[in-house]
């Protein structure tokens, strides 16, 4: 009795829990498909992190949903609510894992993908050619937000100078002294891998609440009256 009394504490908090890591997953999910990282991933090009954020983003909306469900069979102290609710514990766990280290192992993919794309948006933006604006848009974009300079530094920009958007705000006529490639690499590991991390840490969190999500459900299906009788005529 004592043991399911914990195990039902311990499944409520973790519920709650879950939902809010639920709401940050899909945040941070949408924060990489979104705004000026959307920007960088869609110019890059970069499949693997839109399928691990996707991976991440329905995480985001199991967890938020498996909450709900968890609250409901911990109240209702439902044999069949709780089976489904260790079910979908599960499921997320898998998706939860899968996202996570999916966005970890495409690092060096990643990695070669960057120098490969922005060598080519730093050549296109010194030659007119039919490339050229895209390249514009893209360099000027990061070299603003980044605060780098070509792509391994600004004497790349040999053929048309020096653009505006590599100067620095904050001293007038000064370039930035870092290149993009670095900076865009150094950028993209810090924030896959803080996201990847706090996918593995809701990773144990998930499998912690599978335990006890069982050993509840265990008791609950021995104090069920139903299940009583039908035990009792099989003897």
């Amino acid at each position: 009795m004592k043991l399911a009394i914990i195990s039902k504490f311990i499944l409520f908090t973790l519920t709650i829990i879950y939902g809010m890591f639920g709401i940050i997953l899909f945040g941070l999910a949408t924060w990489i498909l979104a705004g000026d990282q959307g920007t960088y991933v869609q110019h890059l090009r970069l499949v693997e992190i839109r399928a691990g954020a996707a991976l991440l983003l329905t995480t985001g909306i199991f967890l938020i949903c498996i909450s709900l469900i968890g609250c409901f069979a911990v109240a209702r102290k439902d044999v069949k609510l709780m089976t489904a609710y260790f079910g979908c514990i599960i499921i997320t766990t898998v998706l939860c894992f899968a996202g996570s280290v999916f966005l970890l192992a495409s690092n060096k993919v990643i990695e070669a993908h960057i120098n490969e794309h922005i060598d080519r948006m730093v050549r296109d933006y010194n030659n007119r050619g039919p490339q050229q604006r895209e390249a514009e848009t893209f360099m000027d974009l990061i070299q603003t937000h980044l605060f780098c300079c070509g792509a391994e530094s600004a004497n790349d920009y040999y053929i048309r100078g020096i653009p505006p958007s590599c100067l620095r705000p904050w001293q007038s006529g000064v370039s930035q002294v870092w290149g993009c490639k670095e900076v865009m690499k150094r950028w993209l590991k810090y924030n896959l891998d803080a996201i990847a991390g706090i996918g593995l840490f809701m990773c144990v969190l998930l499998v912690v609440g599978a335990v006890a999500a069982w050993m509840l459900r265990r008791s609950y299906y021995s104090s069920d009256p139903v299940t009583t009788v039908r035990q009792g005529r099989k003897l």
